[in-house]
């Protein structure tokens, strides 16, 4: 009898710590010391396993409780444990005898009663994979779509969704739904943007020094890079001292359009990705000069704490300068409520009722386009979220955000909408919509690539935003092998 290996264990640990948390599985993994301690082979295996059966669950449980007579009486230490075992069996081409050993001997490890249980189920699992995968059982109407969600580990109903989205958009939406499909379990590329402050010569020799294999130099965007061995970065000072962000390509993208001279509104700021990204930028293309007394760059979220992570990260990269980071409702920055939220000598309402030169709302979303990075979402979310006629759902609040963000605009200004969905819900109808709405009158949608022209980017950037805009001229990626996620923003230019 062998046992479990390291990685297998070590995953089921973070799996399980999830479970009873309500933890997110990628920031477990990154805080595992039973991780940290394999090699750099098992510990990519422990995290693909992690990873790969959060994200592919609910399509698992429902082969998985084919075979189990009484599916809710099966304890959550064993549930994911066979969840683990058939993630191999169905994505990862794991021999089934060893898949099938590996999956019984973690069972036995949690429940040595349950053994049994675990060799029956999963032994059925390896013998009907295939024409699960297939989705042979399917109606024959729907049995490619089917057999689409399965293959890429996702709700039925979603994939749809997706692949009608996809239709929508235009011309070579079959491709583009297969991309995404094969791409939706495999692990992203990872993506760092170097600090203004060193990119590039200083930035390229610590980076070698601390063994970052990057793979560059930029051709396309200044300071950003690809990680050919992402591990390394967990124990790296550049990443300690806040010498690099981590964030995806496309979000680069959309953070040098509003890299540009003048006054900035920066909504949904999180933690301050795009913050960090923002202002890096801005000294790399000589654009961070101030704009008077006041801060030239309020970055908005919701939540205090947030705000906070971000004002200390770009304090500690040395990016501070000219930037406010305030808690504040983006659905209320005119002050409606009487709530009185200061940025340096005024209030957040004035200076928004004065006008900024650019806005951007990056918007909450799905993160449909994110689910290769974030693997809770496909199960997570539900119909309600994304339906535009929900007054509950993110369309809803989409439009309204996108709404209040347009009275913040100067005359002449830019607003950027920007989400991290593929879903034209969250995305095309919500800007059609409010270019149609009395707010969105004195608006006009402008070329992304456009937009990057009062910024420091070059011509190989606007080139690479052309091959990925819309006939309506917006910046749409999505998730394909080897390639960033997926991501949408359109630039709104008001009449002066």
């Amino acid at each position: 009898m062998s046992k479990a290996t390291p990685a297998r264990r070590a995953a089921l640990s973070v799996l399980e710590r999830a479970e009873k948390r309500g933890a997110y599985v990628r920031e477990l993994l990154d805080a595992s010391d039973a991780v940290r301690a394999l090699d750099a082979r098992d510990a990519s295996f422990a995290m693909r396993l992690a990873l790969g059966a959060t994200a592919s669950s609910g399509t698992i449980d429902e082969l998985l409780d084919r075979f189990v007579a009484k599916p809710r009486s099966v304890a959550p230490s064993v549930r994911l444990a066979l969840r683990m075992a058939a993630f191999e069996i169905l994505y990862l081409n794991t021999p089934p005898a060893a898949a099938v050993s590996q999956g019984v001997e973690l069972v036995r490890s949690r429940a040595r009663s349950a053994a049994g249980l675990a060799n029956a189920v999963l032994r059925k699992v390896a013998a009907h994979a295939d024409a699960y995968l297939r989705a042979d059982d399917a109606p024959e109407n729907d049995r490619e779509l089917v057999a689409s969600a399965r293959r890429a580990g996702l709700p039925v109903w979603l994939a749809r969704r997706m692949r009608a989205g996809f239709e929508a958009a235009g011309a070579g939406a079959e491709e583009t739904f297969a991309q995404t499909c094969d791409a939706a379990l495999e692990p992203a590329p990872v993506y760092v943007h170097a600090s203004g402050a060193l990119w590039p010569d200083a930035f390229e020799r610590r980076a070698a020094g601390e063994g970052l294999a990057l793979e560059g130099p930029p051709a396309l965007l200044a300071g950003a890079y690809t990680l050919a061995a992402p591990r390394v970065l967990a124990g790296s000072c550049l990443a300690r001292e806040q010498a690099l962000a981590v964030s995806d390509f496309a979000a680069q993208v959309v953070a040098a359009a509003a890299a540009r001279p003048g006054s900035l509104l920066e909504l949904g700021a999180g933690r301050g990705t795009k913050t960090y990204v923002i202002e890096s930028l801005l000294r790399q293309f000589g654009c961070d000069a101030p704009v008077g007394d006041a801060p030239r760059h309020v970055a908005v979220d919701l939540y205090e704490g947030k705000a906070r992570l971000n004002s200390e990260r770009l304090e500690r990269a040395g990016l501070a300068a000219g930037v406010a980071c305030v808690a504040a409702d983006a659905a209320d920055l005119l002050g409606a409520s009487g709530r009185a939220v200061f940025v340096g000598h005024d209030t957040l309402a004035a200076r928004c009722a004065c006008g900024f030169d650019t806005v951007l709302l990056d918007a909450p979303c799905s993160g449909t386009g994110t689910m290769r990075r974030h693997p809770e979402i496909p199960w997570r979310l539900t119909p309600a979220d994304v339906d535009p006629a929900c007054p509950n759902s993110l369309p809803a609040l989409q439009r309204a955000l996108l709404s209040e963000a347009a009275r913040c605009v100067a005359p002449g200004g830019t607003l950027v909408y920007a989400t991290c969905s593929v879903l034209p819900e969250e995305n095309e109808a919500v800007v059609e919509e409010f270019l149609a709405s009395r707010t969105g009158a004195c608006f006009d949608a402008v070329p992304f690539a456009d937009a990057l022209a009062r910024s420091g980017a070059g011509d190989a950037l606007a080139a690479w935003v052309r091959s990925h805009q819309t006939p309506a001229g917006f910046l749409r990626t999505h998730p394909a092998l080897g390639s960033c996620d997926g991501h949408f923003a359109a630039a709104l230019v008001k009449r002066g």
